[in-house]
């Protein structure tokens, strides 16, 4: 019984081997062959309207040279602004930007700082109402950029909606470890994510370096740069959506060593994030699913471990796949590897620290892993009450009666869902979503297919979402006092699972058509 198990699991480890060969041969093949592109002069070319945002905290030493860099653009001055938000800065960050000039400044004096994610969205909720903005640019402060930096944006937007730029890192007094980081993102760039950009398949989001189209940020109405995990989470995001996160090397920057921060998801959050979105629906979508299988890229360590173990069996018992199938694998897979250094053009020292990265990486995911960790997880985990739920009273109709119904909100290890009661009966979501305002709207489609209406902020016409700097989106505005008074300056905050006696269908949204469902009520 053992040996059957042992058995079955070397031809799983054959079968992962298999497939991620073949992967692999086909993304450093594409990042070694140029596809044919349009030429320049076939692309109706056009000057973007772009707003540059650039979230600094005591970044003198690099904001001011970004900000000279980005003021000496080849790039029509009226078509692009600057924004930096100067998060508590004590150092002369805003003496000399303003000195400089070129940018609008937005000072943030709170108690202690607000972080990049919540200050870029607060920005966002203020240059969202800009009529003629077609795509914004979020840049890290410690950047620098070439003159022709915007029109590589430009012209990359012409063609793609959700841009990730290439990093390049210049070595400054760098040790050991941001040596390997170095050779590893080089790597990363002219293979994986070249290969990847030229199959059309999506990246993760890098938020020091990332372009999103006016037209994404209304549809997705958020953004999500706290963390590698958050960014990951929001590349899935994207995807589902149809907004693929695409890389492009011409849009390049460049950062010190010194400088540079290297962000990495956690194992364990991958995992998680696979086990969340792997549904029939994501499956069905050909670029999030194959993004989303993408997770379980092997460690080369584990990878050449389980090739020994194969070998070793099959050339010493019978086994479905014998030796030479072991020896082929592992040669194809060496000769890929071969070919995608001589691509990336490493020398004998990067190469070195690009052969020290398994180690790194495989030591951090056996600390997730150990039992010690599980436990101390598991502890803090009650600490913190990491799974959240609230009960809403809400109200539904059929179009002649309103019956008084439960609405469960649950936050579980980062996902979202909803269930919906009324007396013994439930609907749960179908699945879990990354956003808590796509789970109450699935629980509100599944009613309204049944004739069933949910009186909620959500569902109203009245009611526009509010960017908040966290991607549940579960606050909003209720317009009815602007409506029916144009006088009104500002419309009151609200939840989008509130009630109302204004309510009104969110079929029901313009003015006009609000003045006569109001008569006819």
């Amino acid at each position: 019984m053992l040996n059957n198990f042992y058995i079955l699991l070397l031809l799983i480890f054959f079968l992962y081997i298999a497939v991620f060969t073949i992967y692999f041969c086909v993304i450093v093949a594409a990042s070694m062959i140029k596809f044919k592109r349009k030429n320049k002069s076939e692309i109706k070319r056009e000057y973007k309207n772009i707003i540059v945002i650039i979230y600094s905290h005591n970044n003198e030493k690099t904001i001011v040279n970004l900000l000279e860099q980005l003021n000496k653009q080849d790039y029509p001055k009226g078509n692009y602004q600057t924004h930096i938000i100067l998060d508590n800065c004590s150092d002369e960050s805003s003496n000399k930007l303003e000195f400089i000039g070129g940018a609008k400044l937005w000072r943030l004096t709170d108690d202690a700082p607000l972080g990049r994610d919540k200050a870029i969205s607060w920005l966002l909720e203020n240059l969202m109402s800009f009529k003629k903005v077609d795509a914004y640019v979020f840049l890290n402060a410690n950047r620098i950029i070439k003159q022709d930096f915007l029109s590589s944006v430009n012209e990359a937007l012409q063609e793609n909606d959700v841009i990730v730029g290439s990093t390049e890192i210049f070595l400054e007094d760098a040790d050991y470890y941001e040596k390997v980081w170095s050779s590893v993102n080089e790597y990363n760039s002219n293979i994986m994510k070249l290969g990847r950009s030229r199959l059309g398949l999506p990246v993760a989001i890098d938020s020091d370096i990332t372009v999103l189209k006016h037209e994404v940020l209304e549809k997705v109405q958020c953004i999500d740069f706290k963390n590698a995990n958050s960014e990951l989470k929001y590349s899935f995001l994207l995807t589902s959506v149809n907004y693929p996160p695409k890389f492009i090397p011409e849009v390049k920057t460049y950062v010190s060593s010194n400088d540079y921060e290297l962000r990495r998801p956690d194992f364990s959050f991958k995992m998680k994030l696979f086990y969340r979105c792997l549904n029939f629906k994501s499956l069905l979508n050909p670029k999030f699913a194959e993004f989303l299988f993408s997770l379980f890229k092997p460690n080369p360590i584990v990878l050449v471990a389980m090739i020994v173990l194969i070998g070793t069996y099959s050339f010493n018992y019978y086994f479905l796949f014998d030796f030479p199938w072991a020896v082929f694998l592992a040669v194809v897979l060496a000769i890929a590897f071969g070919l995608s250094v001589y691509k990336s053009q490493l020398y004998i020292k990067p190469l070195i620290y690009l052969a020290s990265c398994p180690f790194y990486t495989l030591s951090d995911t056996l600390c997730e892993m150990t039992f010690l960790k599980k436990i101390f997880k598991r502890k803090k985990k009650n600490k913190s009450n990491e799974t959240e739920k609230i009960s809403i009273p809400i109200q539904v109709t059929n179009g002649r009666n309103v019956f008084p119904c439960t609405l469960d909100l649950i936050s579980e290890g980062g996902f979202k869902k909803a269930i919906f009661r009324y007396k013994n009966k439930t609907q749960e979501t179908n699945q879990c979503y990354m956003r808590m305002c796509d789970a109450v709207k699935n629980i509100s489609d599944i009613l309204e297919q049944h004739g069933f209406r949910m009186k909620i902020c959500q569902a109203c016409a009245y009611f526009s979402p509010k960017i908040d700097g966290t991607n549940n989106m579960v606050k909003g505005y209720c317009n009815q006092k602007a409506v029916e008074n144009p006088d009104c300056i500002e419309s009151p905050e609200t939840l989008l699972w509130s009630t109302c006696q204004y309510f009104i269908p969110q079929e029901v949204n313009n003015v006009i058509d609000i003045s006569d469902y109001i008569k006819n009520r």
